[in-house]
């Protein structure tokens, strides 16, 4: 039996076409030609051509999904997971986040959202759940993870012979679109974190690329953990959202 493939090869060497006429109501009348040996009908070659392209868009959209869930590193616990905002005050830190991510959105430039609470009232929950829309969305890359984990990678390039360097490690952190820094004022006991700290923190704010920052620390109580330097920083055009309810692990909230 002989393969599509076959019958074209054949119909071009032997001129054995038929054309086909029709007309679509976007684009038009137009000819088809097909191989005689082939049963088609016409068809829009536009509108086909359309379909194609969308096709392709559509699949590295998805390859692209895929590849910025796997770099964001949501813990396993929070992917495709939803903060239920029950009370006044859990819906106002929503609209809070929700009004961050129209600005970094619509604007774009430096920006921080400030999650500040105790224990077990859902930050990490509603950061995750933020990182995965603007993937979903908005196809912007994101990164999660605490600030001992981000140092400790960094620090793990130190005498690598995997080509790593500090300065690679840094650049990496600096990259995505937008970084989640969960329990910021909890750091390794090395003397160079505070530094390393300051350096991607100084980096983002320097290419304008938006930051969002989990503690359990006051506002105002940062400098001692972080430095003045890094928290002069997340001073300039911050979204502070005050989780300022009991533990949900409690059954309190």
């Amino acid at each position: 039996m002989e393969s599509p493939v076959d019958v074209v090869k054949e119909a071009i060497a032997n001129g054995l076409w038929r054309e086909e006429k029709g007309t679509c109501d976007v684009h038009g009348e137009s000819v088809v030609k097909f191989p005689k040996k082939i049963n088609a009908s016409w068809f829009c070659p536009a509108c086909s051509e359309v379909r194609h392209k969308e096709g392709e868009h559509a699949a590295w959209m998805r390859d692209r999904s895929e590849t910025l869930h796997r770099i964001a590193d949501i813990p396993r616990k929070f992917r495709d997971q939803k903060f239920v905002a029950n009370t006044p005050a859990q819906k106002s830190a929503r609209l809070m986040v929700k009004s961050y991510r129209d600005f970094i959105i619509e604007n774009g430039g430096w920006a921080v959202l400030m999650m500040i609470g105790d224990v077990g009232t859902g930050k990490t929950l509603m950061a995750c759940e933020f990182a995965e829309s603007l993937i979903n969305n908005n196809s912007i890359s994101a990164r999660y993870c605490t600030a001992k984990q981000m140092i400790s990678e960094i620090q793990s390039s130190y005498g690598s012979q995997d080509g790593r360097s500090e300065e690679s490690e840094i650049l990496k952190f600096v990259q995505y679109g937008v970084l989640v820094l969960d329990e910021i004022d909890v750091k390794p006991d090395k003397e160079n974190a505070n530094l390393l700290l300051t350096e991607v923190i100084n980096r983002r704010y320097n290419q304008e690329r938006p930051v969002v920052v989990i503690t359990n620390q006051a506002f105002d109580n940062l400098d001692k953990h972080i430095g003045s330097r890094v928290t002069d920083r997340l001073h300039e055009n911050s979204f502070v959202c005050n989780f300022d309810w009991p533990s949900f692990r409690r059954g309190e909230a």
